[in-house]
């Protein structure tokens, strides 16, 4: 399929035909607009399927009751029909369809990326909302990497960027913070301290038992230090 942008411009299924010169300024013009589109497009495709979905395909068991659209999920026969008209591949369309299902558009934030939305997709409504603006007001007004952003949700806090390098002479062995990071927001996700008091004496001890490991490490590692 062409689209004629303009006398001197044409998209083309293979790419951007220049049917004629452009100025600089014409050429330097384009940059917003692409990057506009890239940026949107992701949630252009999965807000169009999901409405489709929404409003020609779902029919809710009683008339009054709309579908909520966090949980319409789109059918196969509908990711086929728009495989054979995006030419994108399924995987891609679930993805870019999840996205838009879990995070509506009162809740995106517009100067972040689809990929960061799509981290955040998991979460509850209120989750989102607070790791979005936890991300796009970063550091010094600087937004938040999406890898970082993802570790950070993972441990349950904020991490520094240093927290996510790691050391040249260290590159290629297994990393510890990962695992500490899930450890803390493991911790955090069942309540913490608040676990604790709403548990018996003999399951608090079974809990210990299972960290016998991580203590038998904390304590070859003070003894180290001794």
């Amino acid at each position: 399929m062409l689209t004629q942008i303009n006398e001197k411009l044409t998209i083309t299924p293979n790419g951007l035909r220049f049917n004629a010169d452009l100025t600089f300024e014409e050429w330097s013009s384009m940059a917003p607009n692409i990057g506009g589109a890239l940026k949107s497009m992701a949630f252009v495709i999965g807000d169009w399927m999901i409405y489709g979905e929404e409003k020609f395909a779902v029919q809710p068991y009683f008339p009054s009751m709309a579908p909520d659209p966090r949980h319409v999920r789109v059918s196969s026969p509908n990711y086929e029909a728009t495989q054979a008209a995006t030419g994108l591949d399924p995987a891609t369309l679930k993805s870019y369809a999840y996205v838009s299902r879990r995070v509506p558009m009162s809740l995106r934030n517009d100067i972040l990326s689809w990929e960061h939305h799509k981290v955040v997709a998991k979460l509850a409504a209120d989750k989102q909302v607070e790791w979005l603006n936890t991300a796009a007001s970063g550091d010094s007004g600087e937004r938040i990497s999406v890898r970082r952003l993802r570790a950070s949700i993972t441990s349950g806090r904020v991490l520094s960027p240093e927290e996510l390098s790691v050391p040249p002479s260290e590159q290629g062995i297994t990393n510890h913070i990962p695992s500490i990071n899930r450890l803390c927001g493991w911790w955090k996700q069942i309540g913490g301290t608040d676990w604790i008091k709403s548990r018996s004496r003999e399951q608090v001890a079974a809990l210990l038992r299972d960290f016998e490991p991580v203590l038998s490490i904390i304590n070859q590692l003070n003894t180290s230090i001794k």
